[in-house]
């Protein structure tokens, strides 16, 4: 086992420490510039979503029956006009069937769906409706009317209607009512039958008595969202399905909650460049580490100016993996990097150390990538995970160093000759 002069040491340690500080303004360079085309990402999917149609929301169905004022009400409100009442549905379903597809601008990839809706149930109508009906208008809401396709069907108590005015985020259309419903107890059905376009994510708004949604698509990452979660949910490679069941007693005010799906494409490239440089110093420190043990091991010197080169190559990498993660499949990409890296570095060491123990350091460089890559993959244990391979890292460094001894101080012969 070699030999070394403890002040040497100890300052080579303190310049290897400095250098990795140093390295950390070139990591939030790259950082910085992650977020840059993030945002460049985000300002695309605005753009077409603005031309596809924003994320959807769907609120009601209502039935509202307007009467005259009387003219105790006109003198009491100094008004004229009508008097409004909204009715919502006793029982509310909607089946939604979506299929997405993947919009190309520039070199980004946009996820947006089409979906085909049905809401059907019923209206029970209460003895004060009587006074009503100058003027009965369904509607419905929608967040965005633009990404509307084709006609919007609707049939309420057995009559037909084609609805054509719509504004304010809203499917508006009068309606004719049997008076004979009113005070019943007798249940009207309606069915709205449309297609509509959107982006990110499709939700509903909990206005039945009891409302179900069934909900099925082909989007391989949905993530379900908002105030209730599906009761039951099937996620296949192909798809998924999925059910919901909120009722008034759970619900609270039903404009104030919502439910639902996100329609995404799981992780994006940039998250997971983000996490990625977020281990850039763990690959530094332990390379730099590695290569201290080869120099005190194997004694050869390796200069502050070579790990200055060695850890901007290691910088770089994540540079090269931002740029090819948008060309091309994350895996694919970081298999491209972090193959580049490892070659590259494996024949700097060669020509610094000029022995096997080069190869054993470019080896290291390959694993600490794929480590990091499956720390990447395990989301939930990632921490737990990482932190075992420091532990190991670090018992391996307490073996090889294990019998390091400092050098002997000179005699006094040997310091005058």
């Amino acid at each position: 086992m070699a030999t070394f002069s403890s002040d040497k040491l100890i300052w080579k340690i303190l310049l290897m420490a400095a250098l990795s500080l140093l390295l950390l303004i070139p990591l939030s360079l790259i950082r910085e510039l992650i977020r840059e085309r993030q945002g460049n990402a985000d300002e695309t999917l605005r753009e077409v979503s603005g031309s596809w149609g924003w994320e959807q929301t769907l609120s009601g169905p209502q039935v509202q029956l307007f009467r005259e004022r009387t003219e105790q009400e006109k003198k009491e409100k100094n008004e004229d006009g009508l008097v409004s009442m909204s009715i919502y549905p006793d029982r509310l379903s909607y089946d939604v069937d979506t299929r997405t597809q993947n919009l190309h601008r520039a070199i980004y990839e946009i996820m947006v769906y089409t979906a085909d809706i049905t809401a059907s149930g019923s209206f029970l109508f209460p003895e004060q409706c009587r006074d009503y009906g100058a003027k009965t208008v369904f509607s419905l809401g929608l967040n965005d009317l633009r990404g509307i396709e084709g006609a919007v069907n609707l049939s309420v108590g057995g009559r037909e209607y084609s609805i054509t005015e719509g504004g304010n985020g809203q499917f508006r259309q009068q309606i004719e009512l049997d008076p004979a419903c009113f005070g019943s107890g007798q249940a009207v059905p309606f069915e709205i039958r449309f297609r509509t376009r959107g982006s990110q994510g499709l939700y509903f708004k909990p206005y039945g008595a009891v409302t179900e949604v069934h909900l099925r698509g082909d989007c391989p990452a949905p993530s379900f969202d908002g105030d209730f979660l599906p009761a039951e949910r099937d996620l296949r490679d192909d798809g998924f399905s999925a059910s919901w069941t909120v009722s008034a007693i759970n619900r609270g005010r039903p404009e104030e909650k919502r439910f639902g799906v996100k329609l995404l494409q799981g992780v994006s490239q940039y998250q997971q460049t983000t996490r990625s440089a977020k281990y850039g110093l763990l690959v530094i420190l332990l390379v730099f580490v590695a290569g201290l043990a080869v120099e005190l091991v194997g004694k050869k010197s390796i200069h502050i100016i070579q790990y200055l080169v060695i850890g901007l190559s290691l910088v770089l990498f994540y540079a090269l993996l931002l740029s090819f993660s948008e060309l091309m499949a994350f895996w694919l990409a970081y298999l491209l990097a972090a193959g580049m890296t490892t070659a590259a570095l494996t024949g700097y060491f060669r020509g610094i150390l000029k022995n096997r123990t080069a190869w054993l350091l470019g080896a290291l460089v390959a694993i600490a990538y794929i480590v990091c890559y499956i720390l990447l993959q395990m989301e939930t244990y990632a921490l737990v995970a990482g932190t075992l391979v420091l532990f190991v890292i670090l018992v391996g460094i307490m073996y090889f160093t294990r019998d390091l001894r400092p050098a002997a101080p000179a005699s006094p012969q040997e310091a005058q000759e």
